[in-house]
C-alpha cells in the first residue's frame, strides 16, 4: 500500500515548481501486534526501498529520535542496559530523557514461589477455588496492599512539574495476558476498597448485571423457565437471600412462579413479575429492558449491589438490543437467541480517578506517573502453528522428530519471530511508566538464570554502575 501511494511521487515533475516532500515514521520497538500481520522486518525493507527510489540530492534522511519525553531517566537507565544488545527492539536501544530531572525509581519484588504444599481448606470451599496461599492470590494481595500503603502515605510524586501525594487515577497496572492473575488482582484492589475502572476489555455476557437482565428476559419470554426465576429472584433486581429462595422453592408442587405466589410474603415482587410478564409480547426488547430499569427501579438496585461501573455494561446491552431491532422483527426470543450466538466484546474507557487495569498490548501510547507489572516471570514458549509457509506453499508441520531440515528451520524461524516480539512487548511495559515502574513475577520459577523478564531486570539492576 505505501508502494503504490508513494509509486508516482516524482509524476507530473516541471508541471509546477513546487517542493516534494515525503514523510514516514515508524518505531520497531513498538511493534507488538504480530498477531494482526505487524512485521517488522517488512518496516526496515520499505526503508530501504524509499532510501534506493529517493537517491542522489533529494536523498532520503534517516533520523532516530533518541529523546523520550514520557520516562525518568532512571526508567530510562534500566530499559537501555535491559536491551543492551541487539534483540526483538532493534539496535541496542538509546535514549536521552527530556525531563532529565524528572525522580524515578525502579523495583523489582521477590519472586513469590508457589507452595510446596497446599494450606488447609474451608470445607465450604468450591473444589475450584484457588487457595489462599496460591502464588497469584499472594501477588495480587500484594499489589493491593501496596498501593493502599502509597496512596495513605499520600507518596510523593511528580506530575506536569507539580509535586502531589500519588492517587488512584496515576495507577496503571499492566499484564501480558488475561489470565487468573488478572482476575485476582482486580478482586484484591477492590476488596482493599481501592477505585478499579475494571477490565479495560469485557465480554458483555460475562457481566453480572448483564446476565441478571437477560435472566429476567428469559424469565419474560418463557414463564415455566425455573432457573431462569431463581436467578432473576437472587439477582439485585429481586434481592431475595439464598434462605428465603429455599424456603419458596423447596418442595414445591407446580413453577417456581407459583410457589412465589402461593408463599404470600412476596406480594410487590409478584406484582412486578406478573408486569415483565404481561408486556413481554408487545414490548420490544429494548423498551422492555428500560421499563425494567427505570419503572422497576433496576439500574438503582444493580448499581447499588454490582457498583457504578455496571452502568457501562448495562447501557451495552441496550445499544445491541437497539442494533438488533434495526436488523431483525424485534422479538424477546429472537433478541435472546441474537445475544447468545454473538461474542460481543466491549472496551471500556478509563473513568477518571480509579486505578487502570489492562493488557500491555492496550496499553501501546498510554502513560501513567506508576506502572506496575505482574506478570514478569518465566513465559512458556508456543509451539510454532500447525500450518507453515514454506517456498510458497502451505505445509502441515509434523511433530519435531519427524520435521526435515527445511521444516526445523521454519520452526526455529518462527520461535525467533516469538521471542523478538515477547521482548517488544516487554518494551513497551516498561516505558509507559513516567515516574515509578514496580516489576513483580508469581508461579513457577526460571530455570537459566536471565531468560524471563524478571531475570533481565535483575541482571541489568545489579549490573556494575546501575
Amino acid at each position: 500500500m505505501i508502494e503504490a501511494l508513494t509509486g508516482e511521487f516524482g509524476a507530473g515533475e516541471g508541471a509546477r515548481e513546487t517542493a516534494r516532500t515525503l514523510f514516514v515514521v515508524g518505531d520497531r520497538k513498538q511493534s507488538i501486534f504480530g498477531f494482526q500481520g505487524a512485521d517488522p522486518v517488512a518496516f526496515a525493507g520499505m526503508r530501504e526501498r524509499l532510501g534506493r527510489r529517493f537517491a542522489g540530492e533529494d536523498a532520503l534522511r534517516d533520523h532516530a529520535l533518541l529523546h523520550s519525553f514520557r520516562s525518568s531517566p532512571a526508567i530510562l537507565k534500566v530499559v537501555d542496559r535491559v536491551f543492551d544488545s541487539q534483540t526483538g527492539a532493534g539496535a541496542p536501544t538509546e535514549h536521552i530523557a527530556f525531563r532529565r530531572d524528572l525522580p524515578g525509581r525502579v523495583d523489582l519484588w521477590p519472586h513469590v514461589p508457589e507452595p510446596e504444599t497446599e494450606g488447609e481448606r474451608v470445607w465450604s470451599d468450591p473444589v475450584d477455588m484457588p487457595a489462599r496461599d496460591a502464588a497469584h492470590i499472594v501477588l495480587a494481595r500484594r499489589i493491593a496492599k501496596q498501593i493502599r500503603a502509597m496512596i495513605d502515605a499520600r507518596t510523593p510524586i511528580e506530575v506536569g512539574g507539580i509535586r502531589r501525594p500519588v492517587v488512584p487515577g496515576d495507577v496503571l497496572i499492566l499484564f501480558r495476558a488475561r489470565n487468573r492473575l488478572f482476575d485476582a488482582t482486580i478482586a484484591a484492589c477492590k476488596a482493599a476498597g481501592l477505585p478499579m475502572a475494571g477490565a479495560d476489555r469485557l465480554r458483555l455476557a460475562d457481566d453480572l448485571a448483564v446476565r441478571d437482565l437477560l435472566s429476567l428476559a428469559r424469565f419474560a419470554a418463557t414463564a415455566e423457565d425455573d432457573l431462569s426465576l431463581a436467578e432473576l429472584l437472587r439477582s439485585p433486581l429481586c434481592g431475595l437471600t439464598e434462605a428465603q429462595l429455599y424456603d419458596v422453592a423447596h418442595g414445591r408442587g407446580g413453577t417456581l412462579l407459583r410457589a412465589l405466589r402461593d408463599h404470600g410474603g412476596f406480594a410487590p415482587l409478584v406484582a412486578m413479575l406478573d408486569d415483565v410478564q404481561a408486556r413481554a409480547d408487545f414490548l420490544r426488547p429494548y423498551e422492555l429492558l428500560q421499563r425494567v430499569l427505570i419503572v422497576h427501579d433496576g439500574r438503582r438496585r444493580l448499581t447499588g449491589r454490582l457498583g457504578v461501573q455496571v452502568n457501562e455494561a448495562i447501557d451495552g446491552l441496550l445499544h445491541q438490543a437497539l442494533a438488533y431491532e434495526a436488523l431483525e422483527v424485534p422479538s424477546l426470543t429472537g433478541f435472546l437467541g441474537w445475544i447468545d450466538a454473538s461474542e460481543i466484546e466491549m472496551k471500556r474507557e478509563a473513568t477518571g480517578g480509579a486505578i487502570r487495569v489492562m493488557s500491555i498490548h492496550g496499553a501501546k501510547g498510554l502513560e501513567s506517573p506508576v506502572v506496575i507489572v505482574p506478570q514478569c516471570g518465566p513465559w512458556w514458549a508456543n509451539h510454532p502453528p500447525e500450518l507453515m509457509r514454506l517456498d510458497g506453499h502451505v505445509v502441515w508441520r509434523p511433530a519435531k522428530a519427524d520435521c526435515n531440515a527445511a521444516l526445523l528451520t521454519a520452526c526455529e524461524d518462527a520461535e525467533t519471530r516469538e521471542a523478538e516480539e515477547r521482548d517488544r512487548l516487554l518494551y513497551v511495559a516498561l516505558t509507559r511508566a513516567e515516574s515509578w515502574l514496580i516489576c513483580a513475577s508469581s508461579g513457577t520459577e526460571e530455570t537459566q538464570e536471565g531468560t524471563s523478564w524478571a531475570g533481565r531486570l535483575r541482571i541489568a539492576l545489579t549490573a556494575e554502575g546501575a
